[in-house]
């Protein structure tokens, strides 16, 4: 089977890569997890102290669940800030992202990793480069998981696509690096865009019944139903919530990287040389290793 042909899973890339890539997902989820169950606790305590009034006969059972609940958001924010989960989200990605860019320049036989040098030395180099990325990194080390112990830092078919003829290379890098990347980038930037609509029409609405609650309160001050702080909070956590998933930045920032590989990919036609292709590789990982700088400065900061 040509390399080109030949379907590169997540499976047939680096252990560090994998371990790097579950610990990052896994945190992920927790962090954002977490902090989502934080934003609904607030908005349901403050819930229940709004419709308290309307339920007299059940007023102090209603008032300490609203109460237990805060206290819950409370423990919840304090768990966050002591775990810091969306450090090894943060680091993890960093790892692996550049733990892929690497394979990919190793398998392409992209600068370092040129395919005159001797097998050994670029092996060596490979593996030794992988190793200060993680030592960069290895406070995190407490994140990876030994499930993929076995799993080698270069695999077969890492060492079967290097020795590929030129045109095989060049197709796989094109199909299986450069058209997979952008197409992630296009669906991420559409999801976000829609994403940030989304949550923009529910932000007025939740600001807008909240106007409506306020002026209800000045045309009926005696009214027992006191819905303002209600939808102020709710419109508070979906504003913290959409500032925290970034939904505007990452669609603008995820659509200039797939505009970018656009550019870089026409590239590839004129491609007649090893040398040629060493620069196209470099040029198009160094686009994709900058979006991930950005974003993990973005999530830093």
């Amino acid at each position: 089977m040509k390399s080109g042909d030949q379907k590169f899973s997540e499976g047939d890339y680096p252990a560090l890569f994998l371990q790097a890539d579950r610990a990052s997902t896994g945190a992920q989820k927790k962090y954002l997890n977490l902090t989502r169950g934080t934003l609904i606790l607030l908005v349901m305590g403050a819930a229940l102290a709004g419709v308290s009034p309307l339920l007299r006969s059940y007023k102090p059972a209603v008032a300490t669940a609203s109460a237990v609940l805060l206290a819950a958001s409370v423990l919840l924010t304090m768990f966050l800030k002591t775990q810091k989960p969306e450090q090894l989200w943060y680091g993890g990605r960093a790892v692996a992202e550049s733990a892929k860019s690497m394979a990919w320049r190793y398998m392409m036989g992209a600068a370092p990793y040129l395919l005159d040098a001797h097998a050994a030395a670029v092996d060596q180099k490979f593996v030794s480069e992988l190793e200060s990325i993680f030592k960069e990194r290895k406070q995190l080390a407490f994140g990876f998981c030994g499930e993929f112990h076995k799993q080698p830092q270069i695999t077969a078919v890492m060492r079967a696509v290097r020795s590929a003829p030129l045109d095989e290379r060049k197709t796989a890098y094109l199909t299986q690096r450069i058209v997979n990347q952008r197409e992630w980038y296009a669906k991420q930037a559409n999801s976000n865009s829609v994403a940030e609509n989304k949550y923009f029409f529910l932000i007025i609405t939740s600001q807008f019944l909240a106007f409506v609650a306020a002026i209800a309160l000045v045309r009926w001050p005696d009214s027992v139903i006191k819905l303002t702080g209600l939808f102020t909070c709710l419109a508070s956590a979906l504003i913290a919530w959409i500032q925290l998933k970034q939904h505007r930045e990452l669609a603008q920032s995820y659509s200039v990287a797939e505009v970018e590989l656009g550019f870089i990919q026409e590239q590839a036609q004129h491609i007649t040389t090893s040398a040629e292709f060493s620069d196209f590789v470099g040029d198009a990982e160094n686009a994709i290793s900058r979006e991930h700088t950005l974003w993990v400065a973005r999530r830093a900061t």
